[in-house]
């Protein structure tokens, strides 16, 4: 497939976008479209097919020349297909790791001092001022599951209330301030009155905490996820909190978000539950997003995507011309290409590879790239597409 952007790029917006993104797209001389409505399948593929840019912040499927997911990661898309495709996704997975941070050490206060029931009965005009349960947080011990970028952060916000923080993860990471390494996650379950989950959406973590897990915390211990909501068993979370096994949770992610079955997890006066989003972590991401796919598409680059090889595109240079080939990585593909490229002047070439998609960006010292090179690019058995900057 040949494809070339020098004509107008045409950018749809399936949900509202930070305007951060928007702006970053009209200067760039970008087409911006709105389509907010709830749309078919059949309806949806239809009107994609016009455009060369989909924005989103949840859940389609797209043909499009580029596509854009606007979440923290790529939960809502099906990478394999696009990459198949020679669809680059792209994701801002770490825009959001301070509001996530701030969000987990506002439910640990919330949850300590039983804020949600006191405000739910105030309201309702009772006036139950207690001690009863409510304890403060210094002391306490927070055991932080996944040491990432999150958690990490969420360990020094911890300290700063006076919390005792242990962590694990199965990389072996730097300790940030007073934190403390535990060599399982048995340990951290057993030792912490607060368990906070920062786990990346892997086969390995679904279902991570499940009922042996649960049955290894405190009968006063919480649990708290606002990473990532297959992490958690949510039957068996329910049925803790019911038999007093744990007591209580806070959850930021859930199962099948956005659309969770509601009948998983009943009302309980012991969880919180919450979608946390910020205006300047929307803000972050709407620019880092917005500036990879335009960097994308004048330049090649790759930087930002979920499924793609990473490759920061440097400026054309002028008299230049840049080839871009997406292909599959099998064998013999890259002796085919340079086989092509060989009868040209090529100033500059790189490729990488991820998984089965190999990708190649090789700048060709002339002012034209005739039709006889990008044919014969695009008519590669494992070519999947082409372009030309």
């Amino acid at each position: 497939m040949l494809n070339s952007f020098n004509k107008d790029v045409r950018v749809l917006f399936l949900d509202p976008l930070p305007s951060t993104a928007v702006e970053i797209f009209r200067t760039s001389g970008f087409k911006i479209d709105e389509c907010f409505e709830k749309l078919t399948e059949a309806q949806l593929v239809k009107k994609i097919t016009e455009y060369n840019v989909v924005c989103l912040s949840y859940q389609v499927w797209s043909q499009a020349a580029c596509y854009w997911s606007l979440w923290q990661n790529a939960n809502c898309v099906d990478l394999e297909v696009a990459q198949s495709m020679g669809i680059p996704v792209f994701t801002s997975p770490f825009q959001h790791q301070g509001s996530v941070a701030e969000i987990t050490i506002s439910f640990i206060v919330l949850l300590a001092r039983q804020i949600g029931d006191r405000s739910k009965e105030i309201h309702t005009g009772e006036w139950n001022k207690m001690s009863a349960g409510c304890t403060e947080v210094r002391g306490k011990t927070i055991g932080i599951v996944g040491y990432g970028q999150v958690g990490s952060q969420l360990g020094v916000m911890a300290e700063a209330l006076s919390l005792e923080v242990v962590f694990y993860d199965t990389q072996s990471v730097m300790p940030m301030g007073r934190a403390k390494a535990r060599k399982t996650l048995d340990e951290v379950l057993k030792e912490s009155d607060y368990v906070a989950l920062n786990v990346t959406s892997t086969p390995e973590n679904v279902k991570l905490i499940g009922k042996r897990e649960l049955g290894l915390m405190k009968k006063t211990a919480f649990l708290i996820n606002a990473s990532y909501g297959e992490a958690v068993d949510i039957d068996a979370l329910a049925e803790a909190i019911k038999a007093g096994t744990i007591r209580g949770c806070a959850l930021d992610a859930f199962p099948n978000q956005p659309n969770g079955k509601k009948a998983e997890f009943k009302t309980h006066s012991k969880d919180l539950r919450t979608c946390d989003i910020t205006v300047e972590g929307e803000m972050r991401v709407g620019t880092e997003v917005a500036n990879a796919l335009v960097n994308n598409i004048k330049l090649g680059s790759t930087v930002g995507t979920a499924n793609f090889p990473s490759i920061s595109a440097w400026p054309l240079k002028p008299g230049t011309r840049r080839i871009i080939n997406v292909h599959r990585n099998v064998r013999g593909v890259l002796q085919e290409i340079d086989y092509i490229l060989s009868s040209y002047n090529v100033g500059k070439q790189i490729l990488d590879t991820k998984e089965s998609l190999g990708y190649i960006i090789a700048d060709i010292a002339t002012e034209e790239v005739t039709t006889e090179i990008v044919s014969q690019l695009a008519l590669l058995a494992h070519t999947v597409k082409t372009r030309i900057l």
